[in-house]
């Protein structure tokens, strides 16, 4: 029985290293060029020589003039909101607290950029910076959410090396090892009235007395990005990208607040439960994998197609465990998902270019698993950009899209092991995002 409870404890403040943002599937981020944005990243796998562009494919660095650098600042401002919120603890005991609320998900801005060189006729290397992850979702310590989550944060950053090469005029191909880091915080409610009753078989009512916890960990891992790009005609780019997954054994700390709590006092003397200390859990970022192509309608107009897959089916379950309490696992069972958006670029002169774009984009999360943390929703993007060449060095971008979310319904049974203690809860989220660009190039 204590190490049932224990393991409930752990699986109720660690389940949220699978959460989601309004921006793009699951907790990826493809906001990561203010170019790209514009089109809503329609054939931004299929761009030569911009640099700006090696996330979605490395080889868009071959073909640079010299030294070419891209810096992007991309804006996410959401309005998020939950309603119709309601738990039950034990299946009988239902959880208090305010049933609605606003500002679920956090605003960010996400800089992002590369510096390519060429080497020579055929060779070419770059260093790009990007923020391939991330979300920030919260609610009132007050609220019905508060077992299924009160903070989490996410944030990724990586740093890749690219090397590509020219086989001839029309054909390149590059490659790089991608080094990532992974920095988390999630903050949440335990029911320590419910466990001290189970546990120590007292009369106290679950619900009505609470342990607060925040788990930090981090880690830096290891993947790689390949890529490449080519002309099919006179008229016709495409290219092809995968990054692969990246294996992450985070570590850090957990601390528990039960200077409020009379139960957790007492399970924290009697049974050993809600000590700080060290924390370790295994976590992996998808692969992808992406396509794109242009198509020149004539010398000033651009027609722009992608197709992208994030790799989430191999993500079952997340292991991981609290210093000396046993293992415990937390089943995502998510699936692949794409996204697919169409665009169109026009020259207005030999300075300005506008474009546009809409992006479809599925939902990963599987329902059966579906939380407040992670509530999931199909997307859709509406986009913008312009962008003016200042002088013979600086080129600007600017973007802006909107994206929709359906209101999406959430339904997370009481009866999973690793509800045990946080109970089921059931709610409506709805999502809707502002997403802005600004981006520049610099050719030195």
């Amino acid at each position: 029985m204590y190490k049932t409870i224990s393991a409930g404890v752990t699986s109720l403040s660690l389940s949220a290293l699978m959460c989601s943002t309004a921006a793009a599937s699951g907790f990826a981020l493809n906001t990561q060029s203010a170019e790209s944005l514009g089109a809503a990243t329609a054939g931004a796998q299929a761009t030569r020589a911009t640099p700006g562009n090696a996330y979605f494919n490395p080889a868009a660095i071959v073909g640079v003039s010299g030294i070419e650098s891209s810096l992007s600042f991309v804006g996410v401002l959401n309005d998020t909101s939950f309603e119709n919120a309601s738990g039950m603890l034990f299946g009988t005991v239902p959880v208090s607290g305010a049933d609605a609320g606003e500002s679920v998900i956090g605003d960010a801005v996400f800089p992002t950029g590369a510096t390519a060189v060429k080497i020579n006729d055929r060779l070419f290397a770059a260093l790009a910076v990007y923020a391939p992850f991330g979300f920030n979702t919260s609610y009132d310590d007050a609220s019905v959410v508060r077992y299924h989550g009160t903070f989490s944060q996410v944030v990724a950053g990586s740093i890749t090396p690219i090397l590509g090469f020219a086989i001839n005029d029309d054909w390149s191909i590059a490659a790089g090892p991608r080094f990532q880091y992974l920095d988390v915080d999630i903050r949440g409610a335990v029911d320590a009235a419910g466990i001290e009753a189970a546990l120590l078989f007292t009369s106290a009512v679950p619900g009505t007395d609470d342990v607060y916890y925040d788990f930090t960990a981090n880690d830096w891992g290891v993947g790689y990005i390949v890529g490449i790009q080519g002309a099919l005609t006179d008229r016709i780019n495409v290219g092809v990208s995968f990054t692969s997954k990246v294996e992450h054994d985070l570590t850090g700390d957990a601390v528990f607040d039960i200077s409020q709590s009379a139960a957790g006092q007492n399970l924290a003397l009697s049974a050993g439960l809600f000590q700080d200390g060290g924390l370790s859990s295994a976590m992996t970022t998808p692969a992808t994998i992406q396509i794109g192509a242009s198509f020149d309608v004539d010398s000033t107009t651009r027609l722009l197609a992608s197709a992208v897959q994030t790799r989430w089916s191999y993500e079952y379950e997340l292991p991981w465990v609290r210093y000396g309490q046993p293992v415990e696992i937390t089943t995502q069972n998510w699936k692949n998902a794409w996204a697919g958006s169409l665009g169109v670029e026009k020259d207005l002169s030999a300075r300005d270019t506008i474009r546009f774009g809409v992006m479809l984009e599925d939902d990963p999360v599987n329902p059966a698993f579906s939380s407040p943390r992670v509530p999931g929703a199909k997307r859709v993007w509406v986009s913008g950009g312009f962008s003016r060449e200042l002088s013979t060095r600086a080129t600007m971008h600017l973007a802006v899209s909107y994206v929709y979310n359906d209101t999406q319904p959430v339904d997370e049974s009481g009866a999973y092991a690793e509800n045990m203690f946080r109970g089921s809860f059931q709610g409506d989220v709805n999502i809707s995002s502002i997403v802005a660009g600004i981006g520049l190039d610099w050719k030195f």
